[in-house]
């Protein structure tokens, strides 16, 4: 597989970093990493790496210590939208890249992408591709995170795959407040989108993904690999 990899794409989250190894513009193999040091003893020399990071400046120093080219993204390079954002500089990459993978589907229709990580962020890109903007709230850890730092008692419970709506103790209370409203919440955005943009394509992706079901309902579409797919296309109208 070696001879094959022609770009590696990596996607810094708060929660962890994912690398993409990619040949001619398809994802061959992903991995996960939680240590900097290890992501780079994978990386092999002179092949070029694209990077979206949400991460500090000693995470991009890292790379100084590979032969490789490396490509950092930001919303000053070429992008394949337009955006329509107030304040781009803070517009965060990993929200860039979920709208340049939607970018290049269904371009005739509204979009929107939903994504389940660290912070729960909405973006809608319009049928003429152009960047709106959208929302973001806690995700599914800052909210389990938050009742146990911010009240005296409540313990710092897990998410669970499996959740009953009435919980009949502290800890199935705590994960059926959290993640069935997390469930509630989303849906309730969507319809929201739906009532105001017709033909709307809606495309769900992060980490939190499989703790929800709601990429089996009609005209949903579950990507666990959005940001890397997006990250992909900005790469080659840059490269």
């Amino acid at each position: 597989m070696n001879n094959l990899i022609d770009l590696y794409v990596i996607d810094a989250g708060n929660s962890r970093i994912k690398l993409g190894v990619c040949c001619k513009s398809n994802i061959i193999d992903i991995q996960y990493f939680n240590d900097i040091s290890l992501l780079l003893e994978k990386i092999e020399q002179n092949i070029p790496i694209a990077v979206s990071s949400v991460l500090n400046a000693e995470f991009k120093n890292n790379f100084q210590t590979k032969n490789n080219p490396v490509f950092w993204l930001n919303h000053q390079v070429k992008l394949p939208f337009k955006i329509n954002y107030l304040n781009p500089e803070t517009l965060g990459v990993d929200r860039i890249c979920n709208v340049a993978a939607l970018s290049k589907i269904n371009n005739l229709s509204n979009r929107l992408s939903i994504d389940l990580g660290t912070c729960i962020k909405f973006d809608f890109l319009n049928a003429k591709n152009e960047y709106e903007g959208g929302s973001i709230s806690p995700g599914l850890q800052l909210r389990f995170k938050a009742l146990n730092l911010f009240t005296e008692k409540l313990p710092l419970i897990e998410p669970s795959t499996y959740v009953n709506l009435v919980g009949n103790s502290t800890k199935s209370s705590i994960q059926a407040g959290v993640q069935i409203g997390i469930q509630q919440e989303i849906i309730g955005l969507i319809s929201c989108y739906q009532e105001k943009y017709h033909d709307l394509k809606i495309y769900i992706t992060g980490g939190d993904l499989n703790y929800f079901d709601l990429g089996q309902k009609k005209g949903i579409f579950a990507d666990e690999n959005l940001t890397l797919k997006g990250i992909i296309e900005i790469y080659k109208l840059n490269a």
